[in-house]
């Protein structure tokens, strides 16, 4: 049986260095000591030279004891550093002993966690390193194995960064013995740092990025920029709205038209009515409804752009707010009808300053007040009507915007709606209706006026309710019905037309385009709340809705397939076009997250007022009576089939009408389906399902347009 404790010299003697070494010492702390003051006796101090005797005596030895003998130095070298520079056996050899054998597996385990734990002297960091010069001459000795160690020149060196443990250089089989040297320290002097100072040397460690000092500038590239969706030139200098339809032949036209039949040839006559005939049936009710811009409708005149208007009224509506839960955590969301009311103003001032006009007086009029559609209603009217500088102002305006977002796009409409019932605003239908007794005691304005012209621009609208998954999703559902308010739940009954509070609604906005204003909406392509479909409301048709898209440069990039692709059908709808459903069918797949802000950042884009702004002085309200307005049936609860878009798609390539104004288009989205490649899963699932227009060929599209044309 083995003894209970073993010393370094026993172990080492009959094993050479057995791997059980290092734990000697807690076994018995008196034995080890005893060891280690046997093995300094007879080796003597590791910083002493051996002599000439010793070398011979070793020369002569066979080649076992010479390893043994090796194996007893590097030891006893070891024991005897850790006894000097602890002064006490009962300390952990462990540290020394990675120091010295750092082929050990205890050195590769535990080296950086014993680094950490060193001792400075002076509070700077010793170094130690093997100084190759004060070699001893080659005829002085040789030895099988030196340890050398030596001190750092100088305190107010460099430090040296601590990622490795220290240890000494071991040179085996070396002809060359180190001299002994007064400036040489043992190894116990070698010291490292504190915790502290190896925290501040690795964070002066060099940063594998390039240094900002040595002038190096990592390239960037600039953001890309955000975008409002087909352009003016897109709309309105494009076909069918650059083309002006021929007025009606008056009755005296009418008559010399048919004096000239009498008097001339038959067959000249039937050939001038027959192409009188076929260019009038270009334009149908709806496309002379269309309104169109000035310099088209008056190419090369100069005339003030706009005509005659001088005061302008700037009302502000702000959307949903959320419950008090929410404003716990994010606060009162006060303050954006200011935000409208003063990006519209800003809007306006870019618009005199690139015209050279200038407007005489705008008044700002914000209206806040919370609660569901008919409170709020209730509520902005009775603050309206109740500031008597206001309502002076909208009674004298030339001019009015109506800005509003999400929820308020529902309440600006039922406003605009009662502002007309009660005369409070000139419309092409009121100004020269009677005035009624109630409109006359309240102060509303003279029927003898011209009308006002009047635009309301909605953004992000919550026409059609919002997205079809929060209605059903498991952490959004249970917020609504047990923490939010009334007016939150109300908004989830406008995805269904057949509603009555949608029903309501419709009644509203038609009164509103029947008087002649002027709607535009705006939808975000990256909307985590509500869906193209909905901001675009794109179950109903009119001449006077104007439908553009505002793209995050964070989000997409104009030159994406899937946005070039939502621009056209835009396109297509403002031209009184059907986009055969895809709009609803791609909605869910732009839809943003739900932590998203892409609901919100449509608002902080100068370009969606400006595009109000010209809207309503750059354009006429179309030409001839206006069309009714038009509505189908809708229900977002109801899933969409997804399989339909091929389909979709062949119908709206297929419509001869939009291949004669939009072959071309239809020809480039074709060429950039190739270069389309979308990284998300939905989106990678729609690619699939649009691959049928890379079988359009270019031939048949101009064919189909041309055959069209000759109509």
């Amino acid at each position: 049986m083995a003894p209970p404790a073993l010393s370094a010299d026993a172990t080492t003697g009959s094993q050479g260095s057995a791997w059980y070494t290092p734990w000697a010492w807690s076994q018995s702390s008196s034995a080890t000591a005893a060891a280690a003051n046997t093995v300094v006796s007879q080796r003597g101090p590791i910083d002493q030279p051996q002599s000439k005797p010793e070398l011979v005596e070793k020369k002569v030895s066979t080649e076992d004891n010479e390893a043994r003998s090796t194996s007893d130095q590097i030891s006893s070298s070891a024991l005897e550093t850790f006894t000097s520079a602890t002064g006490s056996a009962d300390t952990n050899p462990l540290q020394s002993t990675i120091s010295i054998n750092r082929s050990g597996w205890m050195s590769f385990f535990t080296a950086r966690a014993m680094a950490m734990k060193s001792i400075t002297e002076g509070g700077e960091m010793e170094v130690m390193d093997i100084d190759e010069d004060e070699i001893s001459d080659p005829t002085t000795g040789s030895s099988p194995t030196s340890v050398v160690v030596q001190a750092p020149p100088a305190k107010d060196g460099k430090p040296s960064i601590l990622g490795q443990p220290l240890m000494p250089v071991v040179q085996g089989s070396s002809p060359l013995l180190k001299k002994s040297d007064p400036k040489q320290v043992p190894l116990t002097h070698v010291a490292t740092s504190s915790e502290a100072a190896v925290r501040d040397a690795i964070r002066r460690q060099p940063s594998p990025t390039p240094s900002k000092i040595s002038g190096g500038k990592t390239p960037t590239t600039p953001p890309s920029p955000n975008l409002v969706l087909p352009t003016w030139d897109d709309i309105f200098h494009s076909l069918p709205r650059s083309s002006v339809p021929q007025p009606p032949l008056s009755a005296l036209s009418k008559t010399f038209q048919y004096v000239s039949g009498v008097l001339f040839a038959r067959d000249e006559a039937a050939t001038i009515k027959g192409k009188g005939k076929a260019k009038e049936n270009i334009y149908s009710p709806y496309d002379k409804a269309l309104p169109r811009a000035w310099d088209v409708l008056e190419e090369g005149q100069n005339v003030d752009v706009l005509r005659g208007c001088k005061r302008v009224v700037v009302i502000g509506v702000h959307g949903w707010f959320p419950g008090t839960v929410l404003r716990t955590l994010a606060g009162e969301p006060t303050g954006t009808s200011f935000k409208f009311v003063n990006r519209v103003v800003e809007a306006l001032d870019q618009f005199q300053e690139k015209h050279k006009v200038k407007l005489d007086k705008i008044t700002k009029i914000p209206l806040e007040g919370e609660g569901t559609i008919n409170r709020r209603v209730e509520k902005l009217y009775q603050n309206l009507i109740g500031n008597k500088e206001w309502m002076e102002d909208l009674h004298d305006a030339d001019a009015i915007f109506v800005a509003t977002h999400s929820q308020g796009s529902v309440v600006s409409t039922h406003l605009l709606d009662r502002l007309i019932a009660d005369r409070h605003i000139r419309t092409a239908l009121n100004v020269d209706a009677s005035v009624p007794a109630s409109g006359i005691a309240s102060g509303s304005v003279s029927a003898l006026r011209a009308p006002q012209r009047i635009c309301c621009l909605a953004l992000c609208g919550i026409h059609l309710g919002p997205l079809r998954y929060l209605s059903t999703s498991s952490l959004v559902q249970p917020y609504i019905q047990y923490f939010e308010s009334t007016a939150a739940r109300e908004l989830f009954e406008f995805q269904n037309t057949e509603s009555a509070i949608s029903k309501d609604y419709v009644r509203a906005l038609r009164n509103v385009l029947d008087n002649g204003i002027k709607v535009v909406y705006i939808a975000s392509l990256n909307d985590q709340v509500v869906g193209l479909y909905s901001g675009l409301f794109t179950c109903v048709s009119h001449p006077l809705i104007l439908r553009a898209l505002y793209i995050d440069g964070d989000a997409y990039h104009s030159s994406d397939f899937l946005s070039n692709l939502l621009v056209l059908l835009l396109r297509i709808r403002n031209a009184g076009l059907s986009d055969s459903g895809l709009l609803t069918h791609l909605s869910e797949a732009t839809a943003g997250s739900l932590n998203g802000i892409g609901h919100s950042t449509p608002y902080e884009e100068l370009a969606t007022y400006s595009l109000a702004v010209n809207y309503l002085f750059l354009t006429d309200s179309g030409l001839g009576a206006q069309v009714e307005l038009a509505e189908e049936s809708f229900n977002a609860l109801t899933e969409q089939n997804d399989y339909e878009i091929p389909w979709a798609l062949r119908d709206l390539i297929a419509d001869d009408r939009v291949a004669r104004l939009f072959s071309e288009e239809f020809v480039s989205l074709r060429d950039a389906f190739r270069d389309w490649h979308p990284k998300t899963t939905i989106l990678r699932d729609v690619k699939r399902k649009l691959q049928p227009i890379q079988r359009l060929s270019s031939a048949m599209i101009a064919s189909h347009a041309n055959s069209i044309s000759k109509l």
